[in-house]
């Protein structure tokens, strides 16, 4: 069937009232009987002038004609070319229509999600989970005026629609999946971190260094048989050129060219917990562990915010296969669980929202996301107050050679409270004080030259020093947005031997540190101050009697066994999402005067971080 004739008035092209036909591929037949009657009737002329126009026609060069050829091979080519975008739109129509949800039944009214509020929930024996609603997302417009938009546009709208609920149907499936958390039976839970660090750093005696290192990389699995039996076992990247366990130091060929270190995974720490300190007040433990000995000595990524190291835990981290006791007192009275809260999300304020934009300007529009209800969470019931442990060990043999009894001992003592200064914590949103907490300790250990850093830097002369007790006194505390964290660590005993040059040492270790963070974005919520969001933390370390001593080697004296007089750290992280969390860090360290057997230099430093937790 050829085209279909249409009366088109748009086609006007002569003046007066001259008009022409207009063909088309689809539409309806607007032109009838009556039409072309009356046509012929009023324009007479037309018809009685067709022949000479035709003669006149013939007289046109043939150039002419073949250019007009030409143009309507041009326009064919082009209205092909229409054809078949229109066909391939309006199968994409079809096949989108004929899937929304839309179509197969009414549209759904969008779910109208109020702003995450603080509310907090009746108390119910059991916290059941909420139950998942269908992806609230806008239903695609069918409508007749929708339906006159241009093709390209109703498809790119549907083809959104269509995404869209292809996202939310995958995060209902992510978060029924995350509410199993990191477990990986119904025993284990798995966890970790990574940490990549770019540096700039100074030196009291070299030139400025740059590196790109891996800070950390470590696997933790806590294990949970019941509420009496519990563990965990980590597992900690050592690289080979480590201070422990060297395997890169060792000549391995005749010109004494150092050997490549083998990178390997070790054990880091592990123990086993016999007991329930919620519901009795004694505990058994063992295990490979930091001994208690300063509040951020241990895993200092935990518990101080500055990318480098406090020289509290640097000197005196102490990590030995110790067993004991543990204990808390008083136990808390059986008691229902506190009720369900839905806690607000602190966003990230710098980064996050930054390239957030330059997305958006480079062109990417993410799709929208199903609005999800917060989770409730169920806060934890307030530990016993008074908490403590005594653990034994042996020691090195290299301090008192040939010992054949376990006489080490480590003990810990601490008091813990909080409050919120008698207020809902929906009025505290604007203080600076409530909610409090406050965690003090103190800690003894026999032999202080048991930690990592002082056994290998004084091994030569351990035989010498003996056991030297020492004790730590630490307090964290927060108030409001503002986390703050003091220490102390100190030998309470002389340390008298003779170094590598035969001058008499008498040295008596001592560290301390106080740092303040601050929580951007804060509410009375946070249980734990800069573990989301933005914050600013600033931290001052300092150390006594520890300029070092000198040895010789190949003839030649060599100073070891010190650290910096003071050290400062500035530092300034993000959590862009949840999970990862950048920082940046300028960190300063001046070293002893050179009357006490230092530099009298200062050393500065510049630290990136990107850190990975799961």
């Amino acid at each position: 069937m050829g085209p279909r004739m249409i009366w088109d008035k748009r086609d006007e092209r002569v003046a007066g009232s001259g008009r022409r036909w207009h063909a088309a591929e689809t539409g309806t037949v607007k032109s009838t009987t009556r039409d072309r009657y009356r046509v012929c009737s009023v324009y007479p002329f037309v018809f009685r002038a067709a022949p000479a126009l035709f003669s006149l026609v013939l007289l046109v060069p043939s150039h002419a004609a073949a250019a007009e050829n030409e143009d309507i091979a041009v326009l064919r080519r082009m209205l092909g070319e229409l054809k078949s975008e229109n066909r391939k739109l309006s199968q994409r129509l079809s096949a989108l229509e004929g899937t929304s949800p839309a179509r197969r039944t009414k549209p759904a009214a969008v779910h109208q999600h109020p702003a995450p509020a603080v509310t907090a929930a009746k108390p119910a024996p059991t916290v059941r989970s909420p139950p998942v609603d269908p992806p609230a997302l806008p239903a695609p417009d069918l409508s007749e005026a929708a339906a006159k938009r241009p093709l390209g546009v109703r498809v790119s709208e549907l083809e959104i629609v269509w995404a869209a609920q292809e996202n939310a149907t995958r995060q209902i499936i992510r978060d029924s999946l995350s509410k199993t958390g990191p477990k990986i039976n119904s025993f284990l839970s798995l966890s970790g971190v990574v940490e990549g660090v770019a540096s700039r750093t100074g030196s009291f005696t070299g030139p400025t260094e740059e590196n790109l290192s891996l800070g950390t990389a470590e696997l933790d699995f806590d294990i949970k048989l019941s509420d009496w039996l519990t563990g965990a076992l980590v597992l900690h990247f050592e690289s080979g050129t480590g201070a422990i366990f060297p395997t890169g130091n060792q000549p391995v060929l005749p010109t004494n060219v150092p050997g490549i270190g083998v990178d390997r995974f070790t054990l880091d720490r592990t123990h086993i917990t016999v007991g329930d300190l919620m519901q009795f007040p004694i505990a058994a433990r063992f295990g490979v562990e930091v001994l208690h000995f300063g509040t951020s000595t241990g895993v200092a990524r935990l518990d101080t915010l500055s990318i480098g190291t406090p020289l509290t835990t640097e000197v005196f981290e102490n990590r030995q296969t110790a067993g004991g006791l543990e204990f808390a007192w008083p136990t808390p009275p059986r008691q229902p669980p506190p009720a369900p809260v839905v806690v607000p999300r602190i966003s990230p304020l710098v980064v996050a929202p930054a390239v957030s934009r330059l997305m958006r300007w480079l062109g990417y529009t993410p799709l929208p996301e199903r609005p999800f209800r917060p989770t409730p969470v169920t806060p934890l019931l307030d530990p016993p107050p008074f908490y403590g442990s005594v653990v034994t060990y042996r020691g090195s043999d290299s301090i008192i050679p040939g010992r054949t009894k376990i006489d080490d001992y480590n003990a810990s003592l601490g008091f813990r409270t909080r409050g919120h200064c008698g207020l809902p914590y929906d009025q505290l949103t604007e203080s600076l004080i409530c909610p409090w907490t406050v965690d003090f300790h103190v800690d003894y250990d026999t032999s202080v030259f048991e930690s990592r850093f002082l056994r290998t830097s004084y091994l030569p002369f351990l035989n010498q020093i003996g056991r030297i007790p020492g004790v730590a006194a630490s307090l964290k505390s927060s108030f409001g947005p503002f986390a703050v964290v003091g220490e102390v660590n100190a030998a309470v005993q002389d340390a008298r031997f003779v170094d590598g040059l035969g001058i008499a040492r008498n040295m008596m270790p001592m560290t301390w540190q106080a740092s303040i963070a601050y929580q951007f974005d804060w509410n009375p919520w946070i249980t734990e101050i800069g573990a989301q969001g933005n914050f600013i933390s600033l931290g001052y370390s300092g150390s006594k009697d520890m300029a070092g001593v000198s040895i010789l080697q190949n003839g030649i004296p060599t100073r070891i066994g010190f650290v910096p007089q003071h050290r400062l750290f500035l530092t300034g992280g993000e959590w862009v999402m949840d999970g990862l969390k950048v920082a940046v860090e300028y960190s300063a360290n001046w070293d002893y005067p050179v009357s006490a057997g230092g530099t009298g230099k200062v050393a500065h430093g510049w630290f990136g971080l990107i850190q990975l937790n799961f």
